[in-house]
């Protein structure tokens, strides 16, 4: 895993949200070259994509130029195309500011030492091919039919746990997954910490990337959520959403939790 290489995979100017997920699945595994070689299955597991979509999304991706094909090949077979990540800066390149046309400003303004305790921050970027930015809270991605909505959902976790996602990265890979019209259901599930807990205890002693635990994680909530809505088929309708108002500022799910506990275990 290439910590660089998840930066640049979150931040690079991607058209949809299915090449931001494949570009973080191939992060997660790039090398220290930034280069990496899962076969087509592999991503399509890592992703929950179909391999179809998988071998469009790469395609695009080579065509964009974040992605280039080696020409070298990889695995059991040597059918496996390697793939080097376009574009990756090592840690210490994001700490430059860069004017409007593309060239490095002087030195001073680049600098980020603290003169009077104060230490400034890294100017942020604003690319409007950006479609999912969590730091400003919004999630303006017009091609999945999701605009200007507030990331005002909790996970309301009264205990401590070994891992906890990200919000914003959960619902983000909650979006690509096509959850868009279930996230409230979903981040509102009376036991979802008690699942949080036991995936955690699941994957207890295995060293897994945090972006890889996310995906396993987004599968996991997705087929507890699933059994406990075919449990109780009353849920989506407590939850007050219906299809004409995805584009409205989400609820907080504080009052609105279902009165019954772990209805989806087994």
């Amino acid at each position: 895993m290439s910590i660089d290489a998840t930066r640049w995979a979150w931040t690079a100017p991607v058209c949809n949200s299915s090449q931001r997920l494949v570009l973080l699945s191939l992060a997660d595994r790039a090398s220290e070259h930034h280069t990496a070689w899962p076969s087509i299955e592999r991503l399509a597991k890592d992703t929950v994509l179909d391999k179809k979509t998988v071998q469009k999304v790469l395609s695009d991706l080579i065509k964009s130029g974040l992605v280039v094909d080696t020409g070298e090949r990889a695995g059991p077979t040597k059918r496996v195309k390697v793939l080097k990540l376009n574009g990756v800066k090592g840690r210490e390149e994001y700490t430059h500011n860069w004017d409007d046309s593309g060239s490095k400003k002087d030195a001073k303004s680049r600098t980020n030492t603290p003169k009077n305790g104060n230490i400034k921050q890294t100017q942020k970027r604003n690319d409007s091919n950006n479609w999912n930015n969590p730091e400003n809270g919004i999630l303006n991605n017009p091609k999945n039919g999701m605009q200007n909505q507030p990331l005002n959902l909790s996970m309301n976790l009264s205990q401590e746990h070994d891992w906890i996602p990200d919000k914003n990265q959960l619902i983000n890979v909650l979006n690509t997954a096509g959850q868009q019209r279930n996230l409230e259901l979903i981040f509102g599930l009376p036991d979802f910490e008690f699942q949080l807990g036991a995936f955690n205890a699941h994957y207890a002693g295995q060293v897994m990337p945090n972006a890889r635990k996310l995906y396993s994680f987004v599968r996991w909530i997705i087929d507890k959520f699933e059994r406990y809505q075919k449990a109780n088929p009353n849920y989506v309708n407590q939850s007050g959403l219906n299809t004409a108002a995805v584009e409205q500022p989400l609820i907080n799910l504080t009052d609105s939790k279902p009165k019954s506990l772990l209805g989806s275990i087994e």
